[in-house]
């Protein structure tokens, strides 16, 4: 029966191997974990004899990724095809969530097809499970023997049910992915009938999901070798090269009493029959696999969580300027990435009197923010003091601003990164429909690395506001004479005319003290992009050079619009009040600054107008050409 942990947010699928002996159970498993990825794969485990046969039953623990917000994680097991083991093929088969019937194509096996078949149907309704209801997908195995059944008797023999079912040669990978496709995609759309948390929402399929979940698993659709193409080493979805059979497969050898250099033992009266004692063992050997996969993957996620607090040391112990600011930033929101195992996020930024932005590519802007309820959402989240999950499913809002554009998102992970006196920003994870989302132990780490991260992230914002703030001033402070000689030396016409979004040109503009509105995207002008930043950077200087002088603290506001179909810029010199002292003008730096200016908004054929507010405070407008 699948195991759905809301805790942890996993659900774990039982899918058992079943067929006559030598049919090619424990091959289709062995394929699969050769050729699956090995960041996918558990340890592959069987108990076998001396003749290296299944005698208990062989385990391939794998992860397809997420469902529903969910890890989901897969349990083959295939059991032993010998008569004798009719006790462990039983206890294997309870709480199967689907099953693979892994028939012998070859003519002399007609007939123990379906005596297996009888068999595991008894097994399955003394575990009440409906042999008639459960998922189950066919394998008609060993097609490459000179004399095989055909398909068409197989069917009529085997298949009332007439369930996917799919030719095979184990060995050579042929049918082995088809059929692992067929079976989870037959499982989940039973679990989602059957379990509310697992039903997909409209317009989502179990066939879609299982596609990009083999995709992830395999990296392929097919795991065919050409006929008497044998490899010595298998390439993984990562590229890397694997021994065949050599990676990762415990395998137990045990004594059996048909041994033949074993002389049986006498039975004792009191001892327990060879039938109880092999579903004991049996037990315990399903038991035991199932802990030794939990165990090797607390292993690999103790080890990950290591690594990725040594990345956030090197981060915190990095010196100074050795990167450039928003390269670091990027690195700080790849750790809370990995951590979190997130589809896509960024970074948000927050000042006093500013909000910036860092996305991680491939993302470009923050899908929160394309509506005015993420932004103000966003907003009353400053005061968060651990990481919080929200899904789409807990509000219209919150799914309106998720789902709104491409890609689409089912849920976030706000991470805040604090320093001991104020909120630095907040990471924002996305999560789309089928990635796992995060445990309540994975949000505990994502905060453990937020708070070891939160130095280098107030180092890298208070230079990148001093650098930035430095670079504004001594652009806007250039002499006439030196912006005249660059206007000399721009290249000809037909270079200048580039095209430019207006939200590009005014973005690298907003530092402590100026505040830019970005306009909608869409807005287009021809251009150069430097002059025209210049220009404005001169106007917000002239506007901060007032109100200096008349004793208030500058706060310039620089508004990016469209009027009349054309891209139009507002620069206001607004304030307030300062303990500072009123300064002389400097009347002759002013008029120097606005005639440059003057030059480069008529070389893109634009107008710039200069007036007053209703505060008498000093505004500029430049209208510019579109496109």
């Amino acid at each position: 029966m699948v195991d759905i942990n809301q805790r942890d947010r996993t659900i774990r699928v039982k899918i058992v191997y079943y067929g006559p002996p030598v049919g090619g159970k424990t091959t289709n498993l062995r394929v699969l974990h050769e050729r699956a990825s090995a960041s996918r794969r558990g340890e592959f485990v069987s108990v076998n004899s001396m003749q290296d046969r299944t005698i208990l039953c062989d385990l391939l623990p794998l992860r397809t990724g997420g469902f529903r917000g969910y890890d989901l994680k897969l349990q083959l097991l295939a059991v032993p095809g010998q008569a004798m083991y009719g006790a462990t093929r039983r206890i294997v088969l309870k709480g199967a969530d689907g099953v693979v019937f892994v028939a012998n194509s070859a003519v002399d096996r007609f007939a123990e097809n379906a005596r297996c078949q009888e068999e595991m149907n008894a097994n399955l309704v003394a575990h009440q499970l409906d042999p008639h209801a459960i998922p189950l997908v066919y394998q008609y195995n060993k097609r490459d023997l000179p004399q095989v059944v055909d398909i068409e008797a197989l069917q009529r023999q085997l298949n009332s049910r007439h369930v996917p079912a799919f030719p095979g040669v184990a060995t050579r990978g042929t049918g082995v992915l088809e059929t692992l496709s067929a079976i989870l995609s037959a499982t989940l759309r039973d679990l989602c009938r059957r379990y509310r948390t697992m039903d997909l929402p409209a317009g989502q399929s179990v066939e879609a999901w299982t596609a990009q979940a083999v995709a992830g698993m395999f990296g392929r659709e097919r795991l065919d070798l050409p006929a008497g193409e044998e490899k010595e080493e298998i390439e993984l979805p990562d590229g890397t090269l694997v021994p065949i059979g050599t990676s990762g497969h415990l395998r137990v050898q045990v004594r059996t009493p048909e041994d033949p250099s074993r002389a049986p033992a006498a039975p004792s009266p009191e001892a327990p029959s060879p039938e109880s004692l092999a579903a004991s063992y049996a037990e315990a050997s399903a038991e035991l696999g199932f802990v030794v996969s939990d165990l090797r993957e607390e292993r690999d996620v103790a080890r990950g969580r290591l690594d990725e607090m040594r990345r956030a040391l090197e981060l915190a112990t990095e010196s100074p300027g050795a990167t450039a600011v928003e390269t670091r930033l990027r690195r700080i929101l790849e750790v809370l990435v990995r951590a979190g195992g997130a589809s896509g996020a960024t970074l948000r930024l927050t000042a006093e009197d500013s909000t910036q932005i860092i996305p991680l590519p491939p993302l470009s802007s923050d899908p929160l923010s394309r509506t005015e309820w993420g932004n103000a959402h966003l907003a009353t989240l400053q005061a968060l003091g651990e990481p919080l999950v929200e899904e789409a499913v807990e509000s219209p809002s919150l799914a309106d601003a998720l789902r709104a554009g491409e890609p689409s998102y089912e849920a976030v992970a706000l991470v805040p990164l604090r320093s001991a006196e104020r909120s630095l920003g907040i990471g924002l994870l996305y999560y789309d429909l089928h990635a796992a989302q995060p445990s309540r132990e994975t949000l505990a780490h994502l905060g453990f690395l937020a708070r070891e991260l939160a130095g280098p992230l107030e180092a890298a914002a208070a230079r990148e506001a001093a650098s930035a703030a430095q670079r504004l001033r001594m652009l806007s402070r250039a002499s006439a004479a030196a912006v005249a000689s660059l206007l000399a030396r721009l290249p000809s016409e037909s270079a200048r005319r580039r095209r430019l979004s207006l939200a590009d040109v005014l973005a690298p503009l907003k530092v402590p003290g100026v505040t830019v509105e970005l306009p909608p995207e869409g807005i287009a002008l021809s251009g150069d992009a430097p002059l025209l930043r210049f220009a404005v950077a001169s106007l917000v200087h002239l506007c901060e050079t007032e109100a200096i002088e008349r004793g208030q603290v500058p706060e310039i506001v620089v508004r990016g619009t469209a009027e009349a179909g054309r891209p139009c810029v507002s620069v206001s010199g607004g304030s307030r009040a300062s303990v500072l002292s009123p300064r002389e003008s400097d009347a002759d730096l002013s008029e120097a600054e606005l005639s440059v200016v003057q030059e480069i908004v008529a070389a893109h054929e634009g107008t710039l107008v200069q007036g007053r507010d209703a505060g008498h405070l000093l505004t500029f407008t430049v209208q510019l050409s579109s496109v």
